[in-house]
């Protein structure tokens, strides 16, 4: 999903240089056990996992693939794979991958919960190599930053990609509506090291592209009405989002969720009505699995106008402080709110 922080990013970076008219498109799976395990040293392995990603690589569009790989996993037996480095082997694999499938740029295959940047330089490296052997040395990578605690981390990958002239970044919440501590730490060592203090326009060459993986829209609850947050992350300067990759179980009609920008509210479809929310009824009517495709339809509708109203709002003379008192009327999500406000005060002075 777009957020339009600035049309003209696009093309100054380099990737996606018709972004307003062929919008990201993600294709991707989180990788089980045996596909990690696998892939590069089973060709029957690769070879399906190829397959999956190529189906969902859409032409005249910009495709990124993100082939994301757990921190751990929990086998059969019990026991817990924790995964703390992956083979040359399994590295080339997972860039050739994508190289194969035609991704317009390629994402380093790093784990989820990375706290090591010995190991980050080892896959960076592998995939610039894999790259040039496969003769693309003009395919641009993704500055990607998985989830992980280690903060420090997180900047000093900042640091190498933007020395090798890296701009297009993508951050994994890992189904975090809002992983504040990492995307604070990830826009504060961008702008800090290109020096960033007023907008992002005042030089091409400080400009860059930021998107959000595997984001989910509102803070788990058993409660009918949850936050809304996942709308907050364009205050930090995101461009761009896409949703949890993964999911699965039984869809329960009125459990589904009706987003409500008016207080940023993500209602249960079952309490609508005692809390006298107004919203079109025909978005609830039809089985379970019809009401969560309408649902979906009309909350990126809503989002796509919000994002940009967000964007457009923090773009103007007043920054964050014009846009703040509309937020602040966003009574679901009060505390969100005020959070997203106090972290994006400290990346401007992060960047001062």
């Amino acid at each position: 999903m777009l957020t339009n922080r600035d049309l003209e990013i696009a093309s100054k970076v380099g990737i996606g240089k018709d972004l307003r008219d062929t919008p990201i498109i993600m294709a991707g799976e989180s990788l089980s056990y045996d596909n990690l395990i696998g892939v590069g040293n089973d060709s029957t392995i690769t070879d399906a996992i190829y397959k999956r990603i190529k189906a969902k690589i859409t032409p005249d569009k910009t495709n990124i693939v993100h082939l994301r790989v757990p921190s751990h996993y929990e086998l059969d037996n019990g026991s817990i794979y924790n995964v703390t480095r992956l083979n040359l082997l399994q590295i080339t694999g997972l860039v050739g991958i994508q190289l194969e499938a035609g991704a317009n740029a390629i994402t380093p295959p790093i784990q989820q919960g990375i706290s090591s940047l010995k190991t980050f330089e080892t896959i960076y490296e592998g995939t610039k190599t894999e790259i040039q052997t496969y003769g693309k040395r003009e395919k641009e990578i993704i500055g990607y930053i998985p989830t992980t605690k280690e903060l420090k981390v997180a900047s000093d990958m900042i640091k190498i990609y933007l020395k090798d002239g890296v701009r297009f970044f993508a951050v994994d919440f890992s189904s975090s509506p809002l992983n504040r501590w990492l995307l604070r730490t990830v826009v504060s060592s961008i702008r800090s090291n290109l020096k960033i203090k007023g907008k992002i326009k005042e030089d091409s060459d400080k400009a860059y592209y930021l998107h959000v993986f595997n984001v989910a829209s509102s803070r788990k609850s058993v409660n009918d009405v949850a936050p809304i947050t996942d709308i907050l992350t364009p205050a930090y300067g995101v461009d761009s989002m896409s949703g949890v990759m993964w999911g699965g179980g039984k869809l329960v009609k009125d459990k589904l969720r009706y987003f409500n920008l008016q207080d940023y509210g993500a209602y249960k479809v079952g309490s609508l009505d005692k809390n006298n929310i107004s919203y079109p009824r025909i978005l609830t009517n039809g089985d379970a699995s019809e009401v969560y495709e309408k649902l979906r339809t009309d909350k990126n509708s809503k989002y796509k106008q919000e994002c940009k109203n967000i964007s457009d709002t923090i773009g103007g003379n007043n920054g964050i402080a014009g846009y703040a008192p509309y937020l602040t009327s966003k009574v679901r999500a009060t505390r969100e709110v005020q959070n997203a406000l106090i972290d994006v005060q400290e990346i401007k002075a992060n960047s001062s």
